[in-house]
């Protein structure tokens, strides 16, 4: 109760009649025998549904075995004591390797040390571990200690680096370890571990300025001059302490310059000041251009990004630098920085990204950020569409507007008459034909191709017509004229040739087509005769390309492509191209014939007329 809590009794426990442990329950300081020390202590008894006079025992001893008695004692009262208390008897079983285990110690630095550890066979190996490294494993402690003949650890001259758990390790003969630890404590005065020469704080900003210390007891109290004189915080407006005694400066100005230098303070005393730190207060660095926030660039293209460092008198020039946000390098020998302008040429896909402008000197770093956005290119529409048409069929092929290895083809076609589209997919990556099927024969086709990446639709192809035969058309002539509003093809292949050759008209000429071996870049050599009478040579085209472009064509001539390659394969093909003034020609005769058709059967139908009204 309270009342017996405020009454001045003494709980004191004896072993063997010696006093080793008591303390008054109002002040709650406990005394301790000298070789008790740092092992016995009070514990919470009611918490644990013990006594309120229980103690806890640690790192117990052989020798503590023996009879223990808890005395109640009042020391303002006559007689102090009466007959009251327990007894209990402590057994240390087993067969301990340590007679003695280390206790905790307290020192202060530079004083000897000595950590007790008896090992209860002379014959057993003792060996020192300190926060569980061995002790010769550490050269600069280990050159200040020694194991002593009894097993114990003696620190000759302690430092403030050497608090810290330390083990004892007893191996006995049969190979049977035991282990003890204790705790070395090192006091010493507070002291300055670590001063720099010189700081450079921002202007106009906040900034800190600390004091590198240690102490052992804890610091109690910090004192900062600047300039030789004291230096109160308190006093000075924008500069405050921090609870680690660092000074805290709201707003740097010029009348913070100075030498400053601080002196820590512990119940020891002091070490003395630390050296002079100098403060030097600079404008931090500015930008004169800045990027913009965002810049959008076409693939392939080139790229500048601004950025430009504004300069003051009497400072150093700040130092800039790129990088990108995500932590990426820049374009790998595609970028270059010049006078702070960071330009990247042949932009690619994986360009785009934050971009970091840094500048930044010895008192302060800033930072521009901007995007790139790399604008998606669609592929170019296809060209130079060529039609095969048959009676209920279409085979059409075509050029890809780039090297259309990552690129889906669609074919759009409708008849002309009607105004609904149908479409075929190109399930084959890469390949420029396809055949329609199912059509009906004499009726005129509109077609188009449509390319498709990654990114998107491309554009469409220009339209070609195309009117499929009817039932009446024979396709075994030689040469087979083919004419329509785009494109026209007409091709002759030559027998017992190695490498598949064509040809076929369009508007800009003719255009030659071999098909060779995918695995086969070897260069190739046209000839392209014309093949009237005796074959005249007019053109020699070298291509790496398994196409080639001709564009010396006329109406009516026949003309013969020869293609050999490098490779050893070759092969040839023949085009006859139609003559288009002889069938302007009819077509011109055919419509006055019709026109003088026409008026022979007005003036038939005048003079009847006339008749029959007489």
């Amino acid at each position: 109760s309270v009342e017996l809590i405020s009454v001045p009794t003494t709980y004191p426990r004896f072993v063997q009649g010696e006093t080793i442990f008591s303390w008054y329950s109002t002040e709650g300081r406990a005394q301790t025998a000298d070789r008790w020390g740092g092992r016995v202590r009070r514990v919470d008894g009611e918490v644990l549904g013990l006594g309120r006079g229980s103690i806890n025992v640690t790192a117990v001893r052989e020798t503590d075995a023996g009879l223990y008695r808890c005395l109640v004692l009042f020391p303002n009262r006559t007689p102090p004591a009466r007959n009251n208390g327990t007894y209990y008897r402590l057994e240390v079983d087993g067969g301990n390797l340590i007679v003695t285990p280390p206790m905790n110690v307290t020192v202060l630095e530079t004083e000897r040390a000595e950590l007790e550890c008896l090992p209860k066979d002379p014959q057993s190996a003792v060996e020192w571990y300190r926060q569980g490294a061995l002790l010769n494993q550490l050269p600069e402690l280990a050159a200040r200690s020694e194991v002593a003949a009894n097993g114990s650890l003696v620190v000759r001259v302690t430092t403030s680096s050497d608090p810290g758990e330390y083990e004892c390790r007893v191996s006995s003969p049969d190979g049977h370890i035991q282990s003890a630890s204790a705790f070395l404590d090192v006091h010493y005065k507070a002291k300055v571990v670590y001063s720099p020469k010189e700081r450079h704080f921002p202007f106009g900003k906040p900034a800190s300025l600390d004091c590198h210390f240690s102490a052992n007891p804890p610091l109690t109290n910090l004192r900062w001059e600047k300039d030789g004189f004291l230096f109160d915080p308190y006093n000075v407006q924008g500069v405050f302490y921090s609870r680690n005694g660092s000074l805290l400066f709201n707003q740097v100005d010029e009348t913070h310059e100075g030498v400053y230098s601080c002196t820590p303070y512990n119940a020891l005393g002091t070490e003395g000041p630390s050296a002079g730190v100098r403060v030097r207060v600079q404008r931090p660095p500015a930008f004169a251009a800045r990027p913009l926030p965002l810049y959008v660039a076409r693939l392939g293209a080139t790229l500048s990004l601004p950025c430009k460092v504004a300069v003051y008198q009497h400072n150093d020039p700040p130092l800039l630098r790129w990088t990108r946000k995500d932590g990426s390098s820049l374009p790998d020998g595609r970028h270059s920085v010049d006078e702070g302008n960071l330009t990247v040429v042949d932009v690619a896909e994986e360009d785009r990204g934050v971009y970091v402008c840094t500048v930044s000197n010895e008192a302060a770093s800033v930072s521009v950020e901007t995007e790139l956005l790399v604008e998606n290119v669609p592929p170019r529409a296809p060209y130079n569409l060529t039609a095969a048409p048959s009676n209920d069929s279409i085979h059409l092929t075509w050029v890809p507007g780039h090297n259309g290895l990552d690129v889906d083809y669609n074919v759009w076609y409708r008849e002309r008459t009607v105004s609904e589209w149908r479409t075929m997919k190109i399930l084959t990556r890469g390949l420029t034909e396809a055949t329609l099927v199912g059509l009906r024969p004499a009726t005129e086709y509109e077609l188009r191709v449509l390319s498709q990446d990654l990114i998107g639709d491309g554009l469409f192809s220009k339209p070609i017509f195309v009117r499929t035969f009817g039932s009446e058309f024979n396709e075994k002539s030689e040469y087979a004229p083919v004419a329509a509003v785009t494109e026209s093809s007409g091709t002759v292949p030559l027998e017992g040739e190695e490498l598949e050759v064509s040809v076929r008209l369009i508007d800009e000429g003719a255009l030659v087509r071999w098909a060779r071996d995918v695995e086969d870049d070897t260069g190739c050599t046209l000839r392209w005769y014309l093949d009237q009478g005796a074959p005249r040579l007019l053109a020699t085209l070298r291509t790496h390309e398994d196409y080639a472009l001709v564009r010396e064509v006329e109406e009516g001539a026949r003309y013969r492509a020869r293609v050999e390659c490098a490779s050893g394969a070759r092969g040839g093909a023949g085009l006859a191209v139609p003559q288009y003034a002889r069938l302007r020609g009819a077509a011109l005769g055919c419509a006055g014939g019709a026109v003088l058709l026409g008026a022979a059967a007005l003036l038939l139908y005048a003079c009847r007329h006339r008749l029959c009204a007489r």
